[in-house]
């Protein structure tokens, strides 16, 4: 078995891989770089938690395929899943969505990935993970104990800076939602006023032209009122809209499931 601060690092030399697979596939999947990691910096951590979880319960079966691949698509198939359930508890939306994918659960998870997680289990365990141990036997003195450190420093406050940023996305959100629905209820009472001015002239047919008269001067001074009103509250959304701050603005990049972030009661 290996140490706690082997597991550390290969955390973070399989997060950093990980990161690696991901803006290639986004190059060649639509030949733009995003940094497609949670955290600001070259990672993405379900990969470092994948690998850990892989070696600490699989290495045993190193030296049997069919177990192997079975362990390594049911492991990283639980991890994906839970991992982007409790994103979309905490941030009610989903980061990633296979929904329009065959074997989905949920669009959390679907089958033609599971079978690719699991093969590339089967990869990393047996062909990538043995050099890698062996490369890390050289750090394990004071100097690579202090170049950890430094490093999960540097994560830490990596994950900081995004926890914030994030929070801060919320609440750039639960504004705009509220902006919105007050836009949604002056234009419901406009159409309202409307509604009544011409149900009452249609009624009172004989006495219309009066009637219109009457209404019209009721309507212009709601509708004035409103349309500042209106004005104010567009030109405050539109403010808010440019105030997205550089964590908003690669978490959309990366996860473009995340425009749509919204506050749910």
């Amino acid at each position: 078995m290996y140490s706690f601060s082997e597991y550390l690092w290969f955390f973070i030399i399989y997060a950093f891989l990980g990161w690696c697979v991901e803006v290639v596939y986004h190059v060649v999947k639509s030949g733009q770089f995003v940094n497609r990691g949670f955290l600001n910096g070259a990672v993405c951590p379900i990969y470092g938690f994948g690998m850990v979880i892989l070696l600490y319960l699989l290495t045993p079966l190193k030296y049997n395929f069919i177990l192997l691949f079975l362990g390594s698509f049911l492991l990283t198939s639980i991890l994906e899943y839970i991992t982007g359930f409790i994103l979309e508890k905490i941030f009610h939306d989903k980061w990633w969505n296979y929904s329009d994918m065959p074997f989905n659960i949920r669009g959390y998870i679907c089958l033609a990935f599971s079978i690719i997680w699991g093969i590339s289990g089967v990869f990393m365990v047996d062909i990538i993970h043995p050099p890698i141990s062996k490369s890390i036997s050289i750090l394990d003195n004071t100097i690579g104990n202090i170049i950890l450190f430094l490093i999960l420093i540097c994560l830490i406050i990596d994950l900081i800076i995004t926890i914030l940023g994030i929070m801060k996305i919320k609440k750039h959100i639960y504004i705009l939602d509220e902006i919105a629905e007050k836009l949604r209820y002056y234009s419901n009472d406009i159409g309202e006023n409307i509604y009544k001015g011409t149900t009452l002239a249609i009624k009172t047919k004989d006495n219309m032209k009066y009637k219109i008269e009457e209404q019209r001067s009721e309507f212009d001074d709601i509708l004035s009122k409103k349309s500042i009103r209106i004005k104010e509250l567009k030109v405050k959304y539109e403010k808010i809209l440019k105030e997205k701050g550089f964590v908003h603005k690669r978490l959309e990049k990366a996860f473009p499931n995340i425009k749509t972030l919204k506050k749910h009661n």
